[in-house]
């Protein structure tokens, strides 16, 4: 192909896609981007507070040192990023700064998951952040509010994490998924 890429790996990526949910197959027409719509948020932030929260509760008791001294360098890293944003005076985080807030984010999450043993927890958790970041930059507007919360979430939840804190972990989860998904929803209430 024109790209280098044989068929074999392009249909299977197509595939996986397809099973994702990000893209839709018309017969006899072609292959589309699929659109979202609020509901398909709404479904997908249902889902991550559902499971995180309960795999965050049974993970919390099972963090090692080591763990938490990785949560924090996300969040150290998190921070890192929005002085970044700050300093190039961004209204909207994109380019490296956002490549790696979205990055130590993500592996904040799937840290917490991991620790929870439940392998298919983080497995479908993982596929719901690779949908939310495929359709993130139309969903989210990262202004320095949006990701300084977010950063002030995740150091809350790591707090409760380091006292041991099952239930402050959770309730500050829920609070950082609700306020998120209420961002995503954002731009579709102007549509």
């Amino acid at each position: 192909s024109a790209c280098g890429v044989s068929r074999t790996p392009m249909r299977e990526a197509v595939r996986r896609l397809i099973a994702e949910g990000v893209l839709n197959q018309v017969p006899k027409s072609g292959t589309y981007v699929c659109g979202f719509e609020a509901k398909d948020i709404c479904d997908a932030y249902d889902i991550r507070t559902a499971i995180e929260s309960a795999m965050l509760e049974r993970a919390v008791p099972r963090l090692t040192k080591s763990d938490l001294a990785k949560l924090a360098g996300n969040c150290e890293r998190m921070h890192k990023a929005i002085l970044a944003m700050k300093r190039a005076k961004m209204p909207i985080m994109t380019g490296k700064p956002e490549t790696e807030f979205l990055a130590e984010d993500v592996a904040f999450h799937l840290l917490l998951l991991r620790a929870s043993g439940n392998a298919l927890a983080e497995k479908i958790i993982a596929n719901t952040y690779r949908r939310n970041q495929f359709f993130g930059t139309h969903s989210h507007q990262r202004t320095l509010l949006h990701v300084s919360l977010a950063w002030r979430f995740h150091c809350e939840i790591l707090k409760a994490c380091r006292a041991g804190d099952a239930a402050a972990a959770v309730y500050w989860l829920k609070t950082h998924i609700a306020r998120s998904e209420r961002d995503a929803l954002m731009p579709l209430s102007r549509m």
